[in-house]
This record gives C-alpha cells, structure tokens and sequence, in this order.
C-alpha cells in the first residue's frame, strides 16, 4: 500500500491503456494468469511463440480534425476544432508485445508457470500550447501580454522495448475460498529513448517590446547495440557497426536490467468472484549500458529578441547572406546540440497496472465487472547508486517535476460457453478524460473476443478491445490480440447447449 501510494502523487486521467481487459474474465486461457497471478487456466498450458498485441491510442479521431466546409463543398482541417477537442494532456500511444514462450503446471493446489516475453511501448506528446500560441500569438484575450508560455516540459516522447522473464507461482488456501500468487520478473531492456528531461518557455514583457526564449532539452537513450563513444557526433556514432555486431547483442543483455513484481489474490464466494492484482510493480530498468544523450552546446540556451536592426543586414537594397548567417548564429549556436557518449547511467520506469474485479456465474452466463488503473512514472534517477532505495530516494529529490500519471477505466462484460469448446466474450469500457462532458462515447467502448479450443487441447483466440467507436472516422483506440496455446485439463465452465 506505501508503495501504491508513492506512485498514486501524480495527476489522474481516464484514458486507453495496454492492457486488453476482456481476458481478465476468460479464466480458461493463460493468459489471464499474466493480469492476476491468482488465476489457474488448466492444469497444464504451453503458450506458443508468436502471440502478437497491438495497442493503438491516439488524442484525435478523424472526426475531431476533418470538418465538412458547406461553403468550399468539401472536408478540410479545422484548427479550431482540432483545438476544441484537445485537452490539456494529449498522446498519441503505440504498443507492441509478442509471446516468445510460455507454461503453466497444476500441482493439487498450487500453479506453477514461467513466461518470456518482447514488450514494446511508444509515446508521443501532443504540445498543444504550441498550437495555441501559433494560433493566437502571446497576448491573452483582453490585449495584455501572456508572461511566460511552457512550449513543451518533458512530455514529448519516450518509448521503451525490454525482455521480460517471469517465473511464478500460486496457491490455493485449504478449507477457505481464497487462492494467492505471485510473479517475479527479470526486465532485459533492449532499447530507451526519452526526452523527460526537456524544457522550453517563451516570456514576454508587458511592454511587449522584449521576447525571451529559454530552452534546455536533453534527449537521452540507451541500449544493447554499441556506440561509437570515440565521436561526437550523431550521424558517426554508429560507424564501423556491422550486422553481425548488431546480431550479436540481441543476446547480451547484461547491463540494462530491472525486478519487478506481480501480485494477485481472489475469493470464491458461490457463484461470485472477486479478485485484485498488482502488476509490475516495480523501480523500472537500470539502463548503464550505451548510454548517452543530445543536449545543447551551451547548457541552457536564452534567445533574447528586442529588436533587429534591419539596416545591419542590407548591403545595397539586398540581403547580406554572411550578416544574416552570422546573426542566425549568434542567436542559436548555444542551443546547437552537442552528443555525450559518456552520460550518466538512469533509471526508467515501467507502467505499473492494478486490477479490481468482480465477477457472476450464472451457469449459462459469466458476466464481470474489472477496474483497470496504470501508473505512467518516465525518468526516475540519473545516477550510480549503490542500491534502488538510493535510486528511489534520489528519484524523489531531484525529479520530483517528473509527470506522474495515472489512467484509468471501467470495463463491463459477459461471456457464453458454447459446447465448451467457443467462448463468446463482449464488453463495454467507461473512459472519460475529464476534458469533455460525459455523452454516450463515453459509455460505448465496445470489444469482444473469441476463444476456440476444440478437444480441450489446442486453444485459439482473437480478443479486439477498447474499440473506442462504432464508426472509423470516430475511433481513437484499440487493442488487439491474437495466439495459440496447448491445453491440457482446460479449466471447464458451465455452457450452454
């Protein structure tokens, strides 16, 4: 609980996340093991290689950006409208994640299972006061000037690709209703690159006679390919790399490494279930290896305009191309990015999720009730320590401007067992951003899925989730999945027909 509430400082919103929620409720595949530990699918699974997920999220639908023009007789892009429809925290997420192995075994009353897999995420910030000052300059709308406008503060990209190896187990308490696991996970990170560490403000005086652009950003990455630490420059930093080089650090994954936890427990009561799980609860990747990062020449750069003389770049009516460049140059060599090969070594984190369920067996119908929370932490630390509460501790010192972030939602399903071999399951998510006011978009957020196991021994399923609209020009998430499994001893429901 002191953990959660660490991570619980940050704002809040409702949002699409990673996680398709639909297979939290089909307890007959493993993969419902991977959100709560405390599930047991069959007494005996091997998740086959190749199982993909998808998750798309983006702040826009096309509908919220194409307008139709009655007067021109086409669609054209609405700015305004774009802006109407933006709030003041605005994604765009991608994420991928691919099954590499995976098994589970049932011994009496307790589960056993390993699991290793690819995870992907990508995260691009929309800046909208970008937009908005493009739009309506640096005055506010009685004619006074805006004092300070924050362009972009850290929230603008990051995505991050690791290797997860989990081993756990589970077991069901004797003579009680309650069944207990956990996970414990190994983190291999393959790839970050994120710019948490970035800020850009405009300030204008009331006199508007002095413009004043402060700007520090820092692009920090690291990964298992080797750079060239000899150069300082971007585009050599990657010379004499050969393919077999690359190829050959795909599997050496010592140095950027991280722990992490998962916890599950649920409750029997007759024909109701209810059920919790902490997942990835952890202090992120230590990312030491290849590290390095984009920063400006001159530390923080200040571009300070009160006016240019034009006279002093005209020579004879026309331009003068050297005093042109050569005032470019004043005004932005500082902020000229400069690499660093030799940075400090940081710690990342990776999202944290909780599950609240509770569920129904009706006998010809299991219907369930799941709240999903993630915790989006990015930059922890970005420094050696000598142990993660130094990490933790520090992180909390010095980053404490980090966004924190936690997304949320709701999701409604039932599902049918069809000779006991097709299982039907459909659901609606609630999301609300806390932007607009709540309509019926909000309540509509439709999956369904479906799982094939014929014989009780091979085991397909398709899931789509979070399909945020019925129509295209209106959608502005998704989630999908799709694999196979081997079953033995398949976890057998009551069905219909």
């Amino acid at each position: 609980m002191a953990a959660l509430l660490l991570l619980a400082t940050g704002s809040a919103h409702a949002q699409y996340n990673e996680t398709n929620n639909l297979f939290y409720f089909a307890q007959r595949s493993p993969q419902s093991n991977q959100l709560n530990p405390a599930f047991f699918p069959s007494t005996f699974y091997l998740s086959l290689p190749g199982m993909t997920s998808l998750q798309l999220g983006l702040p826009l639908a096309i509908g919220d950006i194409v307008a139709y023009d009655s007067t021109q007789q086409a669609n054209i892009i609405d700015l305004n409208r774009v802006l109407d429809n933006l709030g003041e925290s605005n994604h765009f997420r991608f994420g991928f994640d691919m099954n590499a192995l995976g098994f589970g075994l049932k011994i009496g009353p307790v589960f056993v299972d390993a699991n290793v897999q690819l995870r992907s995420y990508f995260n691009l910030g929309i800046p909208v006061s970008v937009i908005n000052t493009v739009l309506k300059g640096n005055v506010n709308d009685d004619g006074t000037a805006i004092p300070e406008v924050t362009i972009l503060d850290g929230d603008l990209f990051n995505m991050q690709m690791y290797m997860e190896t989990s081993v756990g187990a589970g077991m069901k308490i004797p003579l009680t209703g309650l069944t207990v696991g956990v996970h414990a996970k190994l983190l291999s990170g393959l790839v970050n690159l994120q710019t948490d560490n970035t800020k850009v403000t405009f300030e204008t005086e009331e006199d508007y006679e002095t413009v004043r652009a402060r700007v520090y950003y820092e692009v920090m990455g690291a990964s298992v390919i080797p750079v060239n630490s000899d150069t300082g420059s971007l585009a050599d930093m990657f010379k004499g790399l050969t393919v077999k080089d690359v190829a050959a650090s795909l599997f050496d994954l010592n140095g950027n490494n991280g722990i992490a936890f998962d916890i599950g427990a649920k409750y029997d009561l007759g024909p109701f279930t209810f059920s919790a799980a902490i997942n990835d609860l952890s202090a992120g990747i230590h990312w030491q290896k290849n590290v390095l990062s984009l920063v400006p020449k001159g530390g923080q750069g200040t571009i300070e305009f009160d006016g240019l003389d034009i006279t002093n770049l005209l020579d004879h009516g026309t331009i003068n191309a050297d005093s042109l460049k050569a005032y470019l140059n004043e005004q932005v060599n500082g902020m000229m990015p400069q690499l660093l090969t030799d940075s400090a070594d940081y710690w990342y984190s990776v999202p944290t999720k909780l599950n609240l369920g509770a569920s129904v067996n009706l006998g010809i119908l299991k219907a369930g009730i799941l709240f999903h929370g993630q915790w989006d932490r990015g930059l922890l630390s970005k420094s050696s320590y000598n142990s993660l509460s130094e990490a933790m501790s520090d992180a909390q010192a010095n980053y404490s401007e980090v966004k924190n972030t936690f997304r949320f939602n709701t999701t409604l399903s039932a599902g049918v067992n069809l000779f006991n071999w097709v299982e039907i399951i459909a659901g609606s998510s609630f999301v609300y951003d806390g932007h607009n006011k709540i309509t019926l978009d909000n309540f509509l957020n439709p999956g369904v899925g479906i799982i094939f196991t014929p014989a009780t021994l091979i085991q397909a399923y398709v899931m789509m989730d979070y399909a945020s609209s019925m129509y295209l020009t209106q959608m502005k998430a998704f989630n999908f999945k799709l694999g196979f499994n081997m079953l033995i001893g398949s976890n057998r429901s009551s069905r219909i027909l």
